[in-house]
């Protein structure tokens, strides 16, 4: 129990700090943002070809297949969400289209070493910060490719 309520005090304390003018490095907040969200960008893997894994699969598809092809929809579900909401937040930061508040919300999130709210409700529960969760998410790519050239 306290080790939630602390948990929840840092992330309110994280939340209230000030997200206008320098970060640490001396770079605006915007360039930061820019420059995780660039770095993620260059991260993300691509979708899985789902058509061409079910016909490697053949007519013979196992129980274990199925939910592999059930985790690998949601998997590109999530990666397709992450690169079209950095890619809107890249150009809402270079000015070209408004900042809506998800994009807001994205953008406090990278700035905050956060996992997006919107990138949470794709993905497995978890209480792992942004870069933690990027180890992962690229830990389960590689799985889930490893799985798919194994059948």
């Amino acid at each position: 129990l306290r080790w939630g309520e602390g948990r929840d005090m840092w992330t309110h304390l994280i939340d209230l700090q000030p997200q206008t003018g320098e970060s640490g490095g001396g770079i605006s907040r915007d360039e930061y943002i820019s420059q995780v969200a660039k770095d993620i960008q260059n991260k993300l893997p691509k979708v899985f070809d789902l058509d061409v894994i079910r016909k490697k699969f053949g007519l013979e598809v196992s129980p274990t297949s199925v939910v592999l092809l059930q985790e690998l929809e949601r998997f590109n579900r999530l990666v397709s969400r992450m690169a079209r909401s950095l890619a809107e937040l890249q150009r809402a930061l270079a000015g070209e289209v408004g900042m809506s508040s998800e994009l807001d919300e994205v953008a406090r999130a990278l700035f905050n070493g956060q996992i997006p709210l919107i990138w949470r409700k794709l993905a497995p529960d978890t209480l792992k910060t942004l870069g933690n969760w990027m180890i992962h998410f690229k830990r389960r790519f590689e799985q889930y490719s490893s799985w798919v050239e194994e059948r």
